[in-house]
C-alpha cells in the first residue's frame, strides 16, 4: 500500500473526530506488517481533558487489540475540524515515544506545506528515552 493511500484513509478517518474542545480533528491510518490497515481519530472528553486519546495511539491500540503488533507506517492528517484544509501535523511526543517503545524504524507520513513527507519515528528524536 502506498503512502497516498494511506493518506486518503487517514483523511477519511478524520471525519469521525470527535474534538469539541479543540475543534482540531486528527486521523491516522496504520499499515500493519499483515497487510491490514487500522485507523484511529482524535477523542477528547469535553468534561476532563486528560481523557482525550491521539488518533495515533488509537490505531496503534486498534491494531495491537487486534493481535497486529508489527507496524510498518502510520498516515497522520490534521486540521480544523469544519475544514478542507490540513495543516502540517505530526504526531505529538507522547505518541512518538509510544511508537518508538514498539519499533523505532515505523515510518510516519504527514503533510509539509502540501508536500509528503515520510521519517522514522527515530528522526524524530534527538535523544530518545529509552529504558534498555
Amino acid at each position: 500500500m502506498g503512502n497516498e493511500d494511506l493518506l486518503k484513509i487517514a483523511k477519511n478517518a478524520r471525519i469521525r473526530s470527535v474534538c469539541p474542545l479543540s475543534s482540531y480533528a486528527v486521523g491516522a491510518a496504520l499499515l500493519a506488517k499483515s497487510g491490514t490497515v487500522y485507523i484511529g481519530t482524535n477523542i477528547e472528553d469535553k468534561v476532563i481533558m486528560s481523557l482525550a486519546n491521539c488518533a495515533e495511539r488509537v490505531a496503534i491500540q486498534n491494531a495491537i487489540t487486534h493481535g497486529d503488533k508489527e507496524i510498518l507506517k502510520i498516515a497522520v492528517v490534521g486540521g480544523k475540524k469544519d475544514s478542507n484544509y490540513l495543516d502540517n501535523t505530526v504526531p505529538c511526543g507522547a505518541c512518538l515515544q509510544y511508537m518508538l517503545n514498539l519499533d523505532e524504524n515505523i515510518e510516519v507520513i504527514f503533510y509539509n506545506d502540501g508536500e509528503v513527507c515520510v521519517k522514522k519515528v527515530k528522526d524524530f528524536f534527538v535523544q530518545p528515552f529509552k529504558l534498555d
